[in-house]
């Protein structure tokens, strides 16, 4: 009888105690960190991003059953800051994958302690080329890197496109002038102009890069103006745009568009005071059917946020549930598991279709991703005037150039 009841008695404790190791397995989080520049528009769209993801994911059940446990880190567009941010998300806070930085000099600071630590980095506001190339220098090394989002290449093909179809066929634009910040990301989008626009025909009468605290656009406007200028192609992000378009529309410039970072959401129009009517810049996630997930996604985002989604906003999101899919296909979170796992890819989220090239960036044109160009018209709205596949209205020069 004793040994029946000591049996009984181990019995009991065990049970007991598989009970409770099955209590904290349950209860185990999986911890994602973000990087953004905190208080600036990018950034903000990027943590919304990032915060919707989580709550949804947390109310369908988490990933495997684990709840996520998000963290934020403040990069303030300076690459020392992200690189402090990262190690506290790996040394401190234990998170098994970093997303985000609206920065490519940020990103690529990052990138070696992503080696050091062997963690995930799925940046989803760097568009530089000369993150892939770091990988391509040493695949072991960074393999860890995966790009959600675009690349600066990818805007140069959009931007293009988009200039030499509407601005150039349609207003007969033969003058074009570049106004890009001086960035990383935007060297090459610049030279590739310079390249396009002269395989075209066009005569380039100024190009520029500027500084990212410039505060007076004036004196480059004006230059604009008396080189005749018929179209400025603008390239910016880390720079807020709405300073420089009410300059541009004060001084009654010509038509303008291209990449602005901070022109892609409501708060702009309001920030520069209903002034960047006719501007056309690329538009990430807009309100047009890139998949069958885009259209639910922003309507839920405008309700939830109040303003439409930014440049960051779509990768954000699809970027976190992309990590999840791929969890749960590994049913791990090792790094190194996962990574063979992302490679083979293939995720269709709010901005587009995601696979991923040997250089772990996510493959771009149709079938794949595609960047649309939105313009901002008299009313506050903005319509897509490009590509034609979604374009849900007609390109308009600014009002004081219509005849």
């Amino acid at each position: 009888m004793k040994t029946k009841r000591w049996a009984m008695g181990i019995g009991a404790v065990l049970a007991v105690c598989f009970f409770l190791t099955s209590g904290l397995a349950m209860a185990k989080t999986i911890k994602i960190g973000v990087l953004a520049p905190f208080k600036t528009p990018s950034g903000e769209d990027q943590l919304n991003a990032a915060k919707m993801a989580v709550a949804e994911i947390n109310a369908q059940g988490g990933i495997m059953g684990q709840k996520v446990e998000l963290f934020l880190g403040n990069t303030e567009y300076k690459p020392e800051k992200g690189v402090m941010a990262f190690k506290k998300f790996v040394l401190e806070d234990k998170c098994e994958v970093v997303f985000g930085t609206c920065s490519s000099g940020v990103a690529k600071a990052v990138m070696d302690q992503m080696a050091r630590y062997k963690k995930l980095f799925i940046p989803t506001g760097a568009a530089s080329e000369a993150l892939s190339d770091l990988l391509k220098s040493d695949p072991q090394k960074y393999k860890y890197w995966f790009r959600v989002m675009h690349l600066s290449g990818d805007l140069s093909t959009a931007a293009h496109e988009f200039m030499y179809n509407l601005p150039v066929k349609k207003f007969n634009a033969k003058k074009m002038a570049i106004m890009a910040e001086n960035a990383l990301w935007t060297r090459g989008m610049v030279k590739d102009a310079e390249t396009f626009f002269k395989e075209k025909g066009l005569e380039i009468v100024y190009s520029e890069f500027f500084d990212t605290e410039t505060k007076d656009f004036t004196p480059i406007f004006t230059k604009i103006i008396n080189a005749k200028a018929e179209f400025i192609y603008e390239i910016s992000a880390h720079v807020d745009g709405a300073i420089y378009i009410k300059q541009w529309y004060d001084l009654k410039g010509p038509m303008i568009g291209g990449v602005s970072g901070t022109g892609v959401t409501d708060r702009y129009w309001k920030d520069c005071g209903g002034k960047a009517v006719s501007e056309a810049v690329v538009v990430y996630t807009p309100r047009a059917p890139l998949t069958p997930k885009t259209i639910p996604f922003f309507d839920k985002y405008v309700a939830e946020f109040k303003l439409q989604p930014g440049y960051p906003t779509g990768y954000t999101y699809d970027a976190i549930y992309l990590y999840k899919a791929a969890v749960e296909k590994g049913k791990t979170t090792n790094p190194d598991k996962l990574v063979p796992i992302i490679e083979k890819m293939d995720y269709v989220g709010v901005a587009g279709k995601y696979v991923f090239d040997e250089l772990h960036n996510a493959r771009y044109g149709e079938g794949f991703r595609q960047l649309s160009f939105g313009q901002w018209r008299q009313d506050g709205s903005r319509i897509v005037v490009w590509p034609k596949s979604f374009a849900t209205g007609d390109y308009e020069s600014p009002p004081w150039l219509k005849k």
